[in-house]
């Protein structure tokens, strides 16, 4: 069977390759999961680490244990604790399974005076010790302290040059220290200072506390000074003198963070948990500054995984119908082999195992290769900006793991069934069957008969409606954060309903056939007759099955291209919305009077100069924007508190405000205009109409702060407004309302208070520069808020990346197993109809009409198929993509969220579709001309 195993893959090497590179591309596609999760859950916790130690001035990846030793503890149990401590922080700190960077355990005396030392205050000194500290500094002057006692009964120590500036001691002099609770005629030890000492080495995370907590303290060596370890008599110990006595031990652990395994994650936090009980139990403190940080991500990990499988779905259901369909199409060039094979004995079991083994092999190869290309792969999504867009960013920090291949061996057992399906039936009927079979007329096949076309494209239309529903009884019941409502459903239903409306085309297919051959039926060439014969008629439904294919694989394609190009712009559009404008800032104004809380008036400020602003480098236009929550609106003697209040230049915040047009019933400059036109007039938010039910011409009256009272005139009522969103809610759980005013107006009518400045930026302008302008003017700005750096931003976070990188990598899969596919069909069909071109030619046709009728049927069966895929992939991204939205909360969705697609992406599909069809007509030309046109003129003869 081997033997026979090796003769077929060997006659069909070319068909084994294309289903390895399935196989492959499929394993890779899922093995890029797990990898990618680890490395971009790696680069975030890097990102937010190094936030949290700028922010805090602290290292964050420190593990810390502490413990005080309470006062009058005889040294046995002294050094009993320091043991304990030492040995438990090492424990369960390796129990943790996370790398580290450095680890010291410190413990000290800071209770102690020289004797020998006269002043009025006594020189007080702190003696201590910490693990591996000659690993870790140079000695500056004098020499390292050799540990033990000394034959003179000296313990050498040494210091840093501040602690002995600060002490009174000097290098080279034998000192005597005691207990400063012993005063008159206490015990003493002799130390004698041999070297002081500096870091070893700036970055040294040993010292991430910095030396600051050491300027007061001489170190001795820890095992001398403690009798934790070995090689120091118990007798020389110096805690066992009874002189010095430990008062606390600390044991520090740094992690190495960006080298941490993500899988463990969650295993930290749980032992963090349990940690945190157990040490407080023991009386030990314990502390890690990056916990929470650290907490967070096992959250983090769960969301990333689910949005990538989400993500892939519609590709891995598109692999799985490559593969079927490659597969569909090898079993129908080899039936007669396969036939032959029944009829000669062999069982249908022996038949499958043949083609089971070979796709074990391909199997076996690709869960070996699919990981390291899935490694590759993640490269490309660690470098991706946008849908097929790459910048020049540091790669991720990528690894192999045992999930990788574990994911890989899941999706070949998927793929494994995929392809052995189709030898099932196959494997059943013998010569005699085979041969009956082609001369009988092909029945409909089962999805004709039972309509699951229609069903497939009605479902999930219907399951777009419920869930529509759903999501709008949610807001309307004030739930905002409709993440929840996200399931698998929403990405298979987009490809079953690409499935279902491309099995709907192919249904109708063949009476597009005949009124095209109806049309022209007297006025058709040879070619273009028997092209539209052959695929009327064809009764092997191979046709069918490529349309299918094309469809699926270019709508699929078009729906990632517009779903990667929604997801963000609307990420883009989110931050322009919320910011309100390309720049904004807020500078610190000075006060011409400093306010007092007894005060009944605001308080009084110098406004700065704002022809500053005007001449900032890149500006094109500027305008001042104040805004105040905490604000009271009132309406028919109803006040409304918390409320937000912006006012405006109305001219030149036309021109300066960003905003989306479809927000609104009309354009925004319309409302701009009817408020620049009445001075007293205000824009409220719907909201606020809701609750107390005003009218156009209403009038409110308006308050904040220490301010009086003052009236203006309702001229407009909207949903939204730059930097205003709708459904973010007060302290009473209502939906907050705002008001727009005139700057003009309420300058008079309020004292002047410390406003934004926003700023529209010319098209090429520099933000460097722009940020240099600033300085030079000696701007000192409480806010500065950029778009562009927001949006740039933006791009790193993982989630986001995940998803273009997934699209982006999901498109170039997709378009090469339509390249791939594409060929299989035209070359299986070309090699398959060599009788017919023998036929032909006897008959007198030229090769050039030959080409001519490969030509319209490439037309008749490829351009169709691309042409309706275009259709319904614009119709599944309406439909569909807006369920994206569901990775935010409504909150934070503000403006909603909007499909859109960009020409650009098109251009590309387009351009891969036409080097598709080029290279296909190509390698079709090259094979009808290598075919032996003697042997088949000979077969058209016979």
């Amino acid at each position: 069977m081997l033997t026979l195993l090796y003769r077929k893959m060997r006659n069909t090497k070319w068909m084994v390759i294309c289903l390895l590179v399935g196989f492959v591309m499929a394993t890779a596609m899922t093995s890029t999961i797990p990898i990618y999760m680890h490395a971009s859950l790696q680069r975030m916790l890097l990102k937010d680490m190094l936030a949290y130690q700028e922010e805090n001035n602290e290292y964050p990846g420190v593990y810390s244990v502490s413990k005080t030793i309470v006062s009058g503890t005889n040294a046995a149990k002294q050094r009993t604790t320091v043991n304990n401590v030492y040995a438990t922080a090492v424990n369960r700190f390796n129990n943790l399974l996370v790398p580290y960077l450095s680890y010291k355990c410190f413990t000290s005396d800071a209770y102690l005076y020289v004797t020998n030392i006269q002043s009025d205050q006594p020189a007080m000194l702190k003696l201590g010790g910490m693990t591996d500290i000659g690993e870790h500094i140079t000695i500056t002057n004098g020499r390292m302290f050799n540990p033990g006692k000394g034959e003179d009964g000296v313990y050498e120590v040494i210091s840093t040059e501040i602690a002995l500036q600060m002490s009174q001691v000097v290098l080279n002099e034998v000192y005597e220290v005691a207990n400063i609770m012993e005063r008159d005629n206490p015990s003493t030890v002799k130390i004698k200072v041999v070297g002081t000492f500096d870091v070893k080495e700036p970055t040294d995370t040993y010292w991430s506390e910095g030396l600051t907590d050491y300027n007061n303290t001489f170190f001795a060596d820890f095992n001398t000074l403690t009798g934790v370890g070995d090689g120091i008599p118990i007798e020389d110990v110096i805690i066992m003198s009874g002189v010095v006595n430990l008062n606390t031990v600390e044991c520090r652990f740094v992690i190495d963070y960006q080298n941490m395994d993500m899988n463990v994650i969650e295993h930290v936090q749980n032992s963090f948990v349990s940690q945190e009980e157990a040490y407080k139990s023991e009386n030990c403190t314990f502390r890690v500054p990056a916990k929470e940080i650290l907490n967070s991500y096992a959250d983090k990990a769960s969301s990333l995984r689910y949005t990538m499988l989400m993500l892939d779905i519609p590709v891995v259901l598109m692999l799985i119908f490559y593969l079927f369909m490659v597969s569909q199409l090898n079993i129908e060039s080899e039936k007669n082999e396969i036939a032959m094979l029944k009829s000669r004995g062999a069982s249908a079991w022996q038949i499958i195992r043949i083609y089971a083994y070979e796709t074990l092999i391909l199997g076996a190869a690709s869960a070996i290769i699919g990981p390291f290309v899935g490694l590759g792969l993640c490269n490309i999504l660690g470098v991706s900006n946008g849908f097929l867009e790459f910048v020049n960013r540091p790669a991720l920090n990528a690894k192999l793991s045992i999930a990788a291949f574990l994911y890989a061996v899941l999706a070949v057992g998927v793929f494994f069934i995929a392809t052995i399906v189709p030898v099932v039936p196959a494997s059943r009927i013998t010569i005699v069957g085979h041969k009956q079979s082609k001369a009988r007329k092909q029945s409909k096949p089962f999805w004709q008969k039972s309509y699951l076309d229609f069903i497939m494209t009605i479902l999930p239309v219907a399951w777009l409606w419920w869930h529509n529903r759903q999501e709008e009884i949610l807001i309307s019941q004030g739930v905002t954060d409709t993440s929840a409502t996200m399931n698998p459903l929403m990405f298979a239903a987009s490809t079953l309903f690409i499935l279902g409306a491309g099995l709907i085309c192919v249904r109708l297919y063949p009476y597009f056939i005949r009124l095209v051959y109806a049309i022209g039926r007297r006025k058709w060439s040879p070619a273009a007759y028997i092209s539209l014969n052959n695929i009327g008629r064809s009764s092997t439904g191979r046709e069918k099955f490529i349309m299918i294919f094309l469809i699926l694989t270019v709508a699929l394609g078009i729906f990632s291209a517009n779903t990667a190009r929604a997801i963000n712009r609307n990420t883009e559009e989110r931050i322009r919305y919320n910011l309100g404008a390309d720049v904004v800032m807020q500078e610190v104004w000075k006060y011409a009077r400093v306010p007092n809380e007894l005060d009944e008036i605001e308080a009084q400020y110098f406004e700065p100069d704002f022809t500053v602003y005007e001449d900032l480098a890149g500006v094109e236009t500027v305008t001042p924007v104040f805004t105040r929550d905490q604000a009271m609106l009132s309406y028919n003697d109803k006040t409304q508190t918390d409320a937000k209040v912006m006012t405006i230049v109305p001219d030149k915040f036309a021109r300066v405000c960003w905003f989306r047009n479809n927000l609104l019933p009309t354009h925004i400059n319309n409302y701009i205009n009817a408020l620049g036109e009445c001075i007293d007039g205000a824009i409220v938010s719907q909201s606020y109409q809701e609750k107390t039910g005003l009218k156009l011409g209403d009038v409110i009256s308006v308050k904040w702060g220490k301010n009086e009272w003052f009236e203006a005139t309702v001229v407009a009522v909207v949903d939204y407004w730059p930097s205003f969103n709708p459904y973010e809610k007060n302290s009473q759980g209502e939906y907050k309302d705002f008001v727009i005013l005139n700057f003009d107006y309420v300058s008079v009518q309020t004292q002047i208070e410390p406003y934004e400045v926003w700023m529209r930026m010319e098209e090429d302008a520099s933000i460097q520069d722009f940020y240099q302008s600033i300085r030079d003017a000696g701007i000192v700005a409480t806010r500065l808020d950029v778009a562009s750096q927001l949006i740039t931003s933006s791009k790193t976070d993982a989630t986001l990346q995940g998803v273009n990188g997934a699209l982006t990598l999901g498109f170039i899969t997709i378009m090469a197993m339509c390249f791939i596919g594409f060929l299989i069909y035209w070359i299986l069909s070309i090699k398959g109809r060599t009788l017919q071109f023998g036929i032909l030619r006897a008959m007198g046709m030229s090769f050039r009409e030959i080409i001519a009728m490969i030509v319209y049927e490439q037309l008749l069966v490829s351009g169709v198929s691309i042409f309706l895929s275009i259709i319904i992939g614009g119709i599944a991204s309406d439909l569909f993509v807006p369920l994206f939205q569901v990775l935010y909360n409504v909150t934070d969705q503000v403006p909603p969220f909007m499909v859109v697609s960009q020409r650009s992406d098109y251009i590309k599909l387009y351009c891969i579709v036409l080097v598709m069809l080029l290279v296909g007509f190509v390698v079709i030309a090259r094979l009808i001309k290598s075919i032996n046109i003697n042997k088949a003129l000979k077969l058209g003869e016979d």
